[in-house]
């Protein structure tokens, strides 16, 4: 019996520490479920603070706009129709042009975003996405905003200097918090940080929603739709910048022309500690993305002077002048009197050294000066004579400098010589898609794995690619690869065929290039794609080229004058020989009819009713005159010409970059319409 009472208290005993045991398991097992519903609570309660914060923003946001169109356009509205207005009507459109879309898109999403945070608030289902879905198209405001910014801050700058001007603006940046610091151009910069915030808050709800979510899928396709346009309305912000820092150096040398101030321009370096020799005299240069600027010290302003600016194409850089001192080198401006070389004449017109002609100099060059001899009455070969000396004895001068160390004397000739190599740059990859996939689903077939495109059977060539490949944006300058898209030989004369490949999402940015029955070959980039549309639409990053055919010397070729040239002048001497010089018309600002296309016809740039490129619906005649939109000139041959071929290419690394998405976006990318 005691035994089994043993047995029996052990047993006891044994079911208490099971218990025991169980209990234990039942508490950790509460641990861990109330450690795993800790973070839930806090993602809960994060989310509700940023659906506020998104909603608070967005009608402080409006708030200001209707302060600034209140308090700053109204009153200048009303100046301009005083008898003596500080700014023109013209001018107040271009500094408010979009404001009033941004304004109504704000007052819109105020109210939904508000709903969308009293639902969450009862703990009821959201989905932001929608919101955003729902307004893409009017988001579209803010990409054409970042074409217009640039344009928009160099007004204000010039209107900067009007007292009057400048009241409303203070009386402007005073009302309001959101604007920052007291720069007058806080104004233009509002809708920047407003996708800034965006960017940021859409980013922490994505953060703090789990992927199970019905509402993940759409937050995300949210973010990157937000997170595009963020990145393109910085590179907005940092091309101001860029003009900044160009006028800086622009106000610290004196006579330095206004023309430097170019968009499109970047500073590299600025090196103000250097040495001319033999003079001693304090010499500055300044690293340019497509120009040197030169310029010297003048001990009796005790400021540096403009001296000159030259193309990268008219230059060479020595760097091994002394082995005693490293420091030296030398710069080489070949053939200095070539208008080429020059993008601004220098401000003295006065030559260094006999029979140097500078260029803006008044005295006659030798050519005109072999006429006027000639009408005269003078001798041929005294004329002959002075044309030789010009032509082979004065083409080099030669600047030695001597930098502050050997490593500003290292970073000086590296920067040139970089902008010196891009002017023959490697080879462009033209491909087309692979015709033997035939099983490819997708929508052009074949375009998932395109092959290189045979050279006699389409229009551009890397020699024209290359020229224009510094007009295209900085985004798209990621790889030296074209892939077609349409060609008027291969797919037919259908204009729905051409909005159909234009359209299938491929790539945004696409360039057009056409060829006439003259063999002339022309053509536009723009950063959307051509679709049937009621008015027009497009960027201001669109632009116009034209391929010039090739002129002939004449007698001058005898002389070898021609042959000296393009040796000396650093061009591309057997593509220009083949192919002529390619002109590109960037936008000039004037108006923003860039692309007007429908059913019936597509056109890109206009003014006076007339179009820079026109063509019909069955791609068989066209026209080309000048334009307001480019300031260009005509592109073809004659203005109205019939056509021999149509090309359509994209940008082989946004095809890529579409395949490389694990699931298609229900957001259009950048520019895209959704049909």
């Amino acid at each position: 019996m005691k035994k089994k009472t043993v047995e029996i208290k052990n047993n006891t005993t044994a079911t208490v520490e099971t218990k025991n045991n169980t209990t234990e398991q039942v508490e950790t097992k509460n641990e861990t479920s109330e450690s795993t519903e800790t973070p839930v609570e806090d993602r809960i309660e994060k989310k509700k603070i940023l659906f506020k914060s998104l909603w608070e923003k967005e009608y402080e946001y409006a708030d200001v706009l209707v302060r600034m169109l209140q308090s700053f356009r109204k009153p200048l509205i009303e100046d301009v129709k005083s008898g003596n207005p500080t700014i023109s009507m013209d001018q107040i459109e271009t500094l408010f042009d979009g404001y009033d879309e941004i304004l109504n898109l704000s007052w819109n999403l105020c109210g939904e975003l508000k709903i969308i945070y009293n639902m969450y608030k009862q703990l009821k289902s959201v989905n932001l996405g929608d919101v955003f879905l729902k307004h893409v198209k009017e988001f579209d405001v803010y990409f054409k905003y970042c074409s217009r910014f640039v344009t928009a801050n160099e007004l204000l700058r010039d209107l900067n200097t009007n007292m009057k001007f400048r009241r409303y603006q203070n009386a402007l940046l005073e009302s309001t918090t959101l604007l920052k610091d007291d720069d007058y151009r806080e104004v233009l910069r509002l809708p920047i940080y407003h996708i800034a915030e965006y960017d940021k808050i859409l980013k922490e709800l994505l953060e703090n929603t789990a992927k199970y979510d019905p509402s993940y899928e759409m937050l995300e396709d949210s973010y990157e739709y937000i997170d595009e346009l963020y990145l393109e309305m910085k590179e907005a912000l940092k091309k101001e910048k860029k003009m900044d820092e160009i006028l800086e150096i622009k106000k610290s040398i004196v006579n330095c022309p206004r023309s430097v101030v170019k968009p499109g321009r970047y500073l590299y370096r600025d090196f103000n500690n250097l040495i001319e020799l033999p003079s001693h005299t304090p010499y500055r240069i300044v690293i340019f993305s497509d120009i040197l600027l030169l310029a010297k010290w003048d001990r009796k302003m005790r400021k540096f002077v403009y001296h000159r600016v030259i193309y990268y194409k008219g230059l060479k850089v020595v760097d091994s002048v002394s082995k005693a001192d490293p420091t030296l080198f030398s710069l080489l401006l070949l053939n200095p009197f070539t208008k080429k070389n020059f993008d601004i004449a220098p401000q003295n017109g006065r030559g260094r050294g006999r029979g140097q002609f500078a260029i803006g100099n008044n005295r006659t060059p030798p050519i005109r000066q072999m006429n006027n001899i000639n009408n005269r009455n003078d001798s041929f070969s005294h004329a002959l004579s002075r044309l030789f000396s010009w032509s082979f004895n004065q083409n080099i001068t030669r600047i030695d400098l001597k930098a502050a160390d050997v490593e500003t004397q290292n970073q000086i000739v590296t920067l040139i010589n970089k902008r010196i190599s891009e002017l023959h740059p490697p080879p462009f990859e033209l491909l087309w898609p692979d015709p033997k996939d035939i099983y490819d689903v997708d929508i052009i077939k074949g375009i998932r794995n395109p092959v290189p495109a045979n050279p006699d059977d389409i229009i551009l060539d890397s020699y024209i690619c290359n020229a224009i490949y510094h007009s295209f944006p900085k985004r798209l300058r990621i790889k030296r690869s074209l892939t077609l898209l349409y060609s008027l030989q291969n797919h037919g004369s259908s204009l729905n065929t051409f909005y159909e490949r234009s359209n299938a999402g491929y790539g945004t940015a696409q360039v057009l290039a056409i060829k006439d029955d003259n063999d002339n070959i022309f053509g536009c980039f723009t950063a959307e794609p051509f679709k049937i549309n009621n008015g027009f639409y497009g960027t201001g990053e669109s632009f116009l080229f034209k391929v010039q055919k090739p002129k002939t010397l004449g007698r001058r070729k005898n002389f070898g004058i021609g042959r000296t040239r393009s040796k000396d002048s650093g061009m591309s001497d057997s593509g220009e020989a083949q192919h002529g010089e390619v002109k590109v018309f960037p936008w000039a600002k004037t108006n923003y009819l860039f692309i007007n296309s429908n059913s019936e016809y597509v056109a890109v740039g206009s003014g006076q009713g007339k179009y820079g490129i026109w063509c019909d619906s069955q791609f068989q005649t066209g026209q080309s005159y000048p334009t307001e939109t480019y300031h260009n000139e005509c592109l073809a041959g004659t203005e109205r010409f019939n056509i021999v071929n149509v090309e359509l290419w994209t940008f082989t690394s946004q095809i890529e970059r579409e395949f490389l998405k694990k699931r298609k976006s229900r957001f259009p990318t950048k520019f895209q319409k959704r049909s």
